[in-house]
């Protein structure tokens, strides 16, 4: 049998692209290291931050199959659906899981017309200042920021110079990152920062969509009021 390309897998995921987004933009920005079809399942390594670990299958019997072709290197999981879990960990440790919900903004919700001559794309050397002022270092460096900057859609509002608010994509062009300095909240630059980034992904082509800890109540009413939709529950984990 003729071993499936790249522009074939691509075209078999984009069969259901709202399932596999995160693998096809993923794939878009960061070096792959492998890549597979089986049956109806793809297999990907791809690295960013960690060399993570992609899968899509359509269900359990599938997903054993694949469970069959894991190493020992094989560590960090991306976008795992629920249940997915119990396969994928069965006799394992797991080190450290963050589970969110994913959320997708339809095509149909348009947006308000917006002109702030504030906000523009980040600049790489916003980098160090975004990572000290974030409320996530322990998940992210600074050379995690400079690559998001360089490789996906940003957004930043400045007041006199200074840079107050900011979002940026993750490496599978999620929206995130999103922070407002306490000093400039409650002046809708959150919602202002959100519908910047989601032009950019509209005009790229891309869907718009979101990861949101379902605990992060403020989070995931902006996503709402913004028209977001609750797709699917997703995690991410280090396993051994």
């Amino acid at each position: 049998m003729e071993k499936d390309t790249l522009e074939s897998i691509v075209s078999f995921l984009k069969q259901d692209e709202l399932k596999n987004m995160n693998m096809l933009y993923f794939m878009e920005n960061n070096p792959i290291h492998s890549l597979e079809r089986i049956g109806d399942s793809v297999l990907l390594r791809g690295k960013s931050d960690q060399r993570w670990v992609y899968i899509s299958t359509p269900d359990e019997q599938q997903l054993n199959k694949v469970l069959g072709l894991l190493n020992e290197d094989d560590r960090y999981f991306a976008v795992v659906e629920d249940w997915m879990l119990p396969l994928l960990t069965e006799g394992k440790t797991i080190l450290w899981q963050m589970s969110t919900m994913k959320l997708v903004l339809p095509d149909h919700v348009k947006l308000r017309e917006m002109h702030d001559s504030r906000i523009a794309s980040l600049s790489i050397d916003d980098a160090q200042y975004v990572y000290e002022n974030s409320l996530y270092q322990g998940a992210i460096s600074p050379d995690y920021i400079r690559s998001r900057i360089k490789n996906g859609p940003s957004a930043g509002i400045r007041e006199s110079g200074k840079l107050v608010g900011w979002a940026m994509t993750h490496d599978d062009l999620a929206l995130g990152l999103l922070h407002v300095l306490d000093d400039y909240r409650r002046r809708g630059y959150a919602s202002a920062l959100t519908a910047f980034l989601i032009r950019l992904m509209r005009n790229q082509g891309k869907i718009p969509f979101a990861h949101i800890e379902e605990n992060n109540f403020k989070s995931m009413a902006l996503a709402m009021k913004s028209g977001f939709r609750q797709d699917r529950r997703v995690h991410w984990l280090k396993i051994q």
